[in-house]
């Protein structure tokens, strides 16, 4: 989703619990915010290309 632009309503429709800004996606899979993201790469390892 990477250069993907969302309008403020199309980011709360995608997100709806969204707290914050930016929201990340590795591998078509919702990660959430930075704190989620510290959380998902401690048990996980990222493709390549993600």
């Amino acid at each position: 989703m990477l250069d993907q632009d969302y309008s403020r309503e199309e980011f709360f429709i995608k997100f709806p619990n969204a707290k914050t800004f930016p929201q990340i996606i590795i591998n078509n899979e919702h990660v959430g915010g930075y704190h989620e993201l510290e959380k998902w790469l401690a048990f996980n390892s990222p493709d390549q290309d993600f």
